[in-house]
């Protein structure tokens, strides 16, 4: 393995600010150049639930939570400081669990993958399409997330998400939402080369609570429209 030595790889982790998974990161990540990008209040996520619930029960029956909408919230942060940037990087959430050591992640051959794909996923995923070459997730039949806990994106991708969050923006959780090309606009790839998985003991900072169902028949009446329109 070749660390990389063209364009340096920044680093991005999406965290709550918890003390002890803050902690778990720099000691993962020493001597790794990186950056904390903070989730709002848990107050401030509550008030954009209750804004969102009626339109993501367009797309689903259960509305999108305070805590999922934080995680989608702050990884959009993260993709504006990449675009800000202009250059490559790898963004991480703070329930990681490294295969390996975390310097895998500043190699060549991740670089280029990020580089070709624009969104490429490094985090462990069973459903193997090409073991040999990163393949796309929404081509998964079984219609899985894009594991949001490591992946590398370039500044141009980063600016077509932040673009596509104009029109639909928290219709679902994020790791829905990179799956589905349709509505985040590009598409997104899992890699071959496998860097981390979710921590089994560690929520993600999306899964407080489940979501309020609606019942409302005109919203399974959009949602059915937005499934065929958007092809989820």
């Amino acid at each position: 393995m070749e660390l990389s030595s063209n364009t340096p790889l920044k680093v991005f982790v999406i965290t709550t600010g918890n003390e002890e998974r803050v902690n778990r990161i720099q000691n993962y990540l020493k001597g790794i150049d990186f950056e904390f990008v903070y989730s709002d209040s848990y107050d401030d996520l509550l008030k954009l639930e209750k804004e969102y619930e009626s339109y993501s029960h367009k797309f689903r029956q259960k509305a999108i939570m305070a805590g999922e909408i934080g995680c989608f919230k702050t990884h959009s942060q993260a993709w504006e400081l990449i675009v800000a940037s202009g250059t490559p990087a790898i963004v991480l959430e703070d329930n990681i669990e490294f295969i390996g050591e975390a310097s895998r992640l500043l190699a060549d051959d991740v670089l280029s993958y990020i580089q070709s794909c624009g969104l490429v996923n490094f985090t462990n995923f069973c459903y193997i399409l090409d073991p040999e070459k990163p393949f796309k997730i929404s081509d998964v039949k079984e219609k899985k997330p894009f594991p949001t806990v490591c992946y590398g994106i370039t500044p141009l991708r980063a600016r077509d998400l932040l673009s596509s969050m104009r029109k639909t923006a928290y219709a679902v959780p994020i790791d829905k939402w990179l799956a589905i090309p349709k509505l985040s606009g590009c598409y997104g790839y899992i890699s071959p080369i496998v860097v981390a998985k979710r921590e089994d003991n560690l929520t993600s900072i999306a899964n407080k609570r489940k979501g309020k169902k609606t019942f409302n028949p005109l919203n399974m009446i959009q949602r059915v429209i937005n499934k065929i329109k958007y092809n989820y």
